[in-house]
């Protein structure tokens, strides 16, 4: 590590010194730049069809392109959205490869990928990190929604602390320099009573103002009994160009949001589960799925999963000259969330009745911050270099209340009485501060027209005060602490044209994260450093038959260490963990003809805690070895403005908890849609699970005892309209 690091410092220290010492002017350096470009097929936008499109601002901010880029990324914009009918940004993602996703309510927004699960991707909103997924994630409306970008492996040199596994980027619509005023209207109506509205508008206020305006509401009574859910999502901005070189954006995202209250379908005893769902779970101690609790909801009926959040930033891009340029980002944010649930169901073989317990959790959240980014291209003896310098500064309040009643009542398996959530009582009160100050600096050198070199460094000083109260409002010294870390991290990469048309490259990065995955509560007996990762990858991208195919392979590993875990029986835990996995992705998407394309993507995923008490050799939950998505579709059938279109979806096994005792088995997934196209009209009829698959699809470690179930067959009717 530390030889990277020097590595790392040396090309960028170099550089930045020679490119002020030997550094062209602007004219001189377009001029040499002009004389060996880099030259790519060319690349037709069409939606689905393409992912190599346009340079992604999560994988770097000196505005690298997805081939220059020594990393796997992936983006999904707006048309691809808009052809899919608007989907969940979770159904969106998982056509990625190797990305599955879950949404216990205790955690809404959770993926799992490359061998890692929920706080190990970091989710960013149009770019900053506002807080650990598992409490800032919440499930987004695509109508919103410009983009959507995924950067593969640890990317703490760019985004900070937590970025382990990916990072997940919702880049919300902006305005652009236009004159006229343009619509767009969505209104969608499925099964379950599932409805998606939506309206966006955008146009100028005058010859320097844009605008631009979306609101969206997804409603569902769902597939469970009494496990209805909403959303209501605004996203606004404003674009102000008072000169050529200065342009200023300001933005608005409010989301508000009640979501499903089903926490998983509880495992019964083998001699009680007389109706067992077949192929679904396996147990080790022969536990199983009853099928006449497939639907049933196990709640309390005054339940609440709900949130408010509002975020604003202030975005001034300033050109001083052709060569050097500043960015200054100002962010705000706020959100209450409140959990009021019975949330574990355990099947008591006693009395063969489910018993349940009520746990209160509520979280009031404030960040604001600031980033600083100069950016400087020139050339340096003759090569085209680009560096970036930053920083980044951040202050989060955040006060949690929660309350564990443990177990309270029981309930019929067949017939739950939902029964009441009463007597809140005081509850435990958590507040935190976090403090963050992060400085970094990217680099890039073209070395040759066929060889760039991408280096990046970030060390970050965050300070964090927990205090804790008990019940009594006394103070808990135990739970009580404050500490200081100071993790450093770095991303050397290169990158090698074969032909023009051919990429290959090869990056060793590294990262951190809480040792207990999430720093906004971290505990006392965890007052440990961060951990550390560090990965491996080297990968082809490939982009030919005239810009209408791609071909992306890549190959990782990543090692994971300073986890916290148990050890002993008498309830001591020390960061002597390690976790690591390895594997490699294939995607290749084509399209043969103007009418038709079709694409495909697997991924292969071997991961295991090296070293995690008794359960070492063991695979982390929710992580599947194989991931495989197919899909096509066929425009103008027949000569009409119709299309039809199929997606096929395969996961292979995983396991419900950290001792491999549950077993969610393998499913297979088919969808099939088709469209009418006419001018600014389109409306889509699609049906999903076609063959009704019973499949659980995801598994919350804090309840071992309950898996998460599929939605049957379901349909959706929509309509789009663009004016």
């Amino acid at each position: 590590m530390k030889r990277a690091v020097k590595i790392c410092i040396t090309t960028m220290v170099l550089s930045v010194m020679a490119s002020v010492v030997w550094g062209e002017q602007p004219d001189s350096a377009q001029k040499k730049q002009s004389d060996q470009p880099l030259q790519l097929d060319e690349v037709v936008v069409m939606g689905q069809d393409l992912r190599f499109t346009g340079p992604p601002s999560t994988s770097s901010r000196l505005g690298l392109t997805p081939f220059q880029t020594p990393a796997s990324v992936h983006s999904i914009d707006n048309v691809e959205l808009k052809q899919k009918g608007y989907p969940s940004l979770a159904d969106a993602v998982e056509t990625v490869p190797g990305v599955i996703w879950g949404d216990p309510p205790g955690q809404p927004f959770s993926f799992s990928m490359r061998g890692f699960t929920v706080n190990q991707i970091t989710v960013l909103r149009d770019g900053i990190w506002l807080g650990p997924a598992s409490m800032v994630g919440r499930p987004q409306n695509g109508f919103n929604l410009d983009r959507i970008e995924l950067l593969k492996g640890p990317a703490s040199v760019l985004h900070g602390q937590g970025a382990i596994a990916g990072t997940l980027n919702m880049i919300t619509k902006r305005p652009r320099r236009q004159e006229e005023r343009s619509w767009e209207m969505l209104t969608a109506y499925g099964r379950y009573n599932s409805i998606k509205l939506g309206i966006g508008t955008a146009g100028s206020l005058s010859d320097t103002v844009w605008y631009r305006a979306d609101f969206s509401q997804t409603s569902s009574d769902g597939y469970v009994e009494d496990a209805d859910s909403r959303s209501l999502n605004g996203t606004g901005s404003l674009l102000w160009k008072p000169l050529e070189e200065l342009e200023i954006t300001l933005g608005f995202d409010y989301l508000e949001d009640s979501l499903p209250n089903y926490w998983g379908t509880p495992l019964v005893s083998g001699t009680f589960g007389t109706n067992p769902l077949e192929g679904v779970v396996k147990a080790t101690d022969g536990r199983t799925l009853d099928k006449r609790t497939r639907f049933q909801n196990y709640n309390i009926s005054n339940e609440k999963v709900a949130s408010q959040q509002y975020f604003t930033n202030l975005d001034v891009k300033w050109t001083l000259n052709p060569s050097f340029s500043l960015r200054n980002m100002f962010y705000y944010f706020s959100a209450d969330r409140e959990w009021r649930n019975a949330e574990t169901y355990t099947f008591n073989a006693g009395t063969n009745l489910i018993d349940r317990d009520r746990f209160f959790v509520s979280q009031e959240q404030m960040t604001v911050g600031n980033r600083t980014n100069a950016t400087l291209t020139n050339t340096v003896a003759g090569v085209p270099h680009t560096a970036l310098v930053g920083v980044d500064v951040s202050y989060v309040d955040f006060t949690r209340r929660s309350r564990f009643f443990g177990n309270v009542d029981s309930v019929d398996p067949f017939d739950p009485n939902p029964g009441q959530f009463a007597g809140f009582g005081q509850s435990f009160l958590n507040p935190t501060k976090i403090t963050t100050v992060a400085v970094y600096i990217e680099d890039t050198l073209e070395l040759t027209s066929d060889l760039r070199v991408v280096a990046a460094l970030r060390q970050d000083f965050i300070r964090l005060n927990r205090n804790s109260f008990n019940l009594d409002g006394s103070v808990n010294a135990a739970n009580a602490f404050e500490r200081n870390f100071r993790p450093l991290s770095w991303r050397l990469g290169v990158v090698y044209d074969f032909t023009p048309s051919i990429v290959t490259y090869g990056q060793w990065t590294s990262g951190a994260d809480p040792v207990g995955s999430n720093i906004f509560i971290v505990n006392g007996n965890q007052d440990f450093d961060l951990t550390n990762v560090n990965q491996w990858e080297v990968g082809i991208k490939s982009q030919f038959f005239d810009g209408r195919a791609e071909v992306l392979l890549a190959g990782y590993y990543i090692e994971r260490d300073n986890i916290l875990v148990a050890i002993g029986s008498g309830g001591q835990v020390d960061n002597v963990g390690k976790q690591q996995s390895s594997g490699f992705e294939l995607e290749g998407i084509v399209r043969p003809t103007h009418q038709w394309s079709v694409g495909a993507n697997t991924a292969y995923t071997v991961a295991e805690f090296e070293s995690f008490g008794s359960n070492s050799g063991n695979r982390p939950p929710n992580v599947p070895k194989w991931v495989t998505n197919a899909w096509t579709r066929y425009r103008n059938v027949a000569g009409l403005p119709v299309e039809l279109g199929g997606r096929f979806r395969y996961v292979s096994d995983r396991f419900n908890d950290n001792a491999n005792t549950v077993t969610l088995t393998s499913y297979k997934l088919v969808d099939l849609h088709v469209a009418y196209h006419n001018g600014p009209v389109q409306i889509l009829a699609r049906v999903s699970n076609v063959f009704d698959t019973v499949y659980a699809y995801w598994g919350d470690t804090f309840y071992p005892d309950q898996v998460l179930l599929g939605s049957p067959r379901s349909y959706e009717l929509n309509a789009q309209i663009d004016f």
